[in-house]
C-alpha cells in the first residue's frame, strides 16, 4: 500500500480479527415503519418534505452489524480526528460529514449546541435539572397530561423525538429524551430544520475513533449514533457489494450517478450478505469510489472541531 500513498492499518492485512465479531446498536430500524404507520398522511408528506425523508425510507434496511465490523476492522490510522478512513476491495474509502450528509440527506450545517449544558451529553443522560423553565410547558403538554398521548400532533411529536434521539443520536441502550430537544421540538418548524445530521454525525465518528484494536477483537463493541450511514456510504461506494445476481438490478448500471445510486440503495429492502461481501472484496475487481461527496460546497467542521489535516493521498 505504500505505493498509494496510504497510512498504515489499524491491523496487518490478514492479520484482522475473524469469526462472528459485531457491533452493538443502540438504535432500531424497523422503529421508522411503526412511526409511519402511527402518522396520519399530513405528517407524512411534512417528513417527505423535510431532512428527515431520506431516513423514513430506511425501515425496510437491516443494519449489518458483522459488516460494519469487518470494514472497520479494516480501517486506516489517520490523523484527522472527525473523518474515518478504511480499505474495501484494496482501496481506501473515505467517510467525513459531508459524504455523511450525502447518503442520509441530513442537515449538517453548522449551528450551536441545543440549549443546555453540553456536558449533559452522553451515557446516562436523562432529564436531570436542564429542563428548567423554556421546556416546561412542551415537556408538561407531552409527558404530564393525564390524557393518552394518542392525538396526531403529539404523535408527530413523539416519531420525531425517536427518530432523533432514538435512531440518529442514540448514546446507550436505553432511549433518553434531552429536554433541550423537547424545548426545540417547541417549534416543529425550527426542529425540522435544526441541524440534526451533525448532531448525529460526531458522536458516531468520535465514538468510532476511541476504539482500539482491542476493542475490535472482542465479540462485540458499541458505537454510539447512527452508525449504519457508515455500512451506506460503503455501499455506495461499492455497490457491487449488493447487486443481486442473476441481471436486471439496476445498480449494475455503470453510467449511474452518485445521487441515482444513493437513492437505490435507500429506497431498497437492504441487507448486506457478509459472505458476499468479504468474497467482492477478496476477489479485489469490483469498481471503488474512495470520495462519495466529491463535490464539497464549504467546510462543514469549524476549527474548533477539526483541528488537523488528513494524511491520505490519493493519485
Amino acid at each position: 500500500m505504500d505505493e498509494l500513498g496510504l497510512p498504515s492499518r489499524m491491523f496487518a492485512s490478514g492479520a484482522e480479527p475473524s469469526g462472528r465479531k459485531r457491533v452493538n446498536n443502540y438504535f432500531n430500524l424497523r422503529w421508522i415503519d411503526i412511526m409511519r404507520q402511527a402518522l396520519e398522511d399530513e405528517h407524512l408528506e411534512l417528513l417527505n418534505d423535510s431532512q428527515f425523508a431520506r431516513i423514513f425510507q430506511m425501515g425496510g434496511h437491516t443494519f449489518s452489524v458483522m459488516f460494519l465490523h469487518y470494514i472497520l476492522s479494516r480501517q486506516l490510522v489517520t490523523e484527522k480526528e472527525l473523518e474515518l478512513w478504511w480499505l474495501y476491495v484494496g482501496k481506501p474509502i473515505r467517510y467525513a460529514i459531508h459524504d455523511f450528509a450525502l447518503v442520509t440527506g441530513l442537515n449538517c450545517g453548522e449551528s450551536g449546541l441545543l440549549d443546555g449544558d453540553a456536558n449533559e451529553r452522553g451515557i446516562g443522560r436523562g432529564k436531570g435539572t436542564a429542563k428548567a423553565r423554556a421546556s416546561a410547558s412542551i415537556w408538561d403538554e407531552l409527558f404530564r397530561g393525564e390524557e393518552k398521548p394518542t392525538d396526531p400532533l403529539t404523535r408527530l411529536r413523539l416519531a420525531l423525538f425517536v427518530l432523533v434521539e432514538g435512531i440518529l443520536c442514540p448514546t446507550c441502550g436505553t432511549t433518553h429524551i434531552r429536554p433541550e430537544v423537547v424545548s426545540k421540538l417547541a417549534s416543529l418548524d425550527d426542529f425540522l430544520k435544526y441541524p440534526s445530521g451533525r448532531e448525529s454525525f460526531l458522536p458516531t465518528v468520535r465514538s468510532t475513533k476511541s476504539k482500539t484494536p482491542m476493542n475490535y477483537v472482542q465479540e462485540t463493541m458499541a458505537i454510539q449514533g447512527f452508525s449504519h450511514a457508515m455500512v451506506l456510504v460503503t455501499v455506495t461506494a461499492c455497490p457491487s457489494i449488493i447487486i443481486k445476481s442473476g441481471g436486471g438490478d439496476p445498480l449494475a448500471d455503470s453510467a449511474l450517478s452518485t445521487a441515482d445510486i444513493i437513492t437505490s440503495v435507500v429506497e431498497r429492502k437492504l441487507v448486506v450478505n457478509l459472505v458476499t461481501a468479504k468474497s467482492v472484496d477478496q476477489l479485489g475487481q469490483a469498481y471503488v469510489q474512495s470520495f462519495v461527496c466529491m463535490d464539497v460546497d464549504g467546510d462543514l467542521l469549524n476549527q474548533a472541531e477539526e483541528v488537523s489535516s488528513s494524511n491520505i493521498r490519493l493519485e
